[in-house]
């Protein structure tokens, strides 16, 4: 039985090749995601953050033209992104080195190497939800986040 946290969740997936996204919705799907919204590029994937207010961010390093650290830094950017504070993991090759200090720099909370299993995933979407919860929250004057 998939963690309640993870059919709470709602994962925003990018990637440029539509048969990725489709192998990881799949693997979104059996670990109990119920919500994941899906793109290709990083326009979209700035108007779905907006309008699906996903809990996690999926983006893929190699986003054909473009690159997932520029939506990584678009997604931190608080004049850009509707939640700055949003867990986004860099989906890339981990034996790239220089993939590492530009991911810190641009803000990812990890990277995940490709191709991604369902264990691993599993594990780094609890991981961050958890981490994400255990943030304390500030509340506005009317009481409300």
């Amino acid at each position: 039985m998939p963690p309640a946290a993870l059919s709470d969740a709602g994962v925003l997936l990018i990637d440029d090749s539509q048969a990725v996204r489709s192998v990881l919705s799949t693997l979104l799907r059996g670990l109990g995601v119920q919500r994941v919204y899906q793109c290709g590029e990083a326009e979209e994937a700035m108007v779905l953050a907006h309008t699906c207010r996903p809990d996690i961010v999926l983006v893929d390093y190699d986003l054909g033209g473009q690159s997932g650290l520029d939506v990584i830094r678009s997604l931190r950017d608080p004049q850009a992104s509707p939640d700055p504070d949003l867990p986004v993991l860099l989906l890339g090759p981990l034996e790239l080195p220089f993939l590492f200090e530009g991911a810190r720099e641009a803000g990812a909370s990890a990277i995940l190497p490709k191709p991604l299993n369902a264990n691993t995933l599993g594990k780094s979407l609890m991981a961050v939800l958890a981490a994400r919860r255990e943030r304390p929250q500030i509340l506005n004057a009317s009481g409300l986040h």
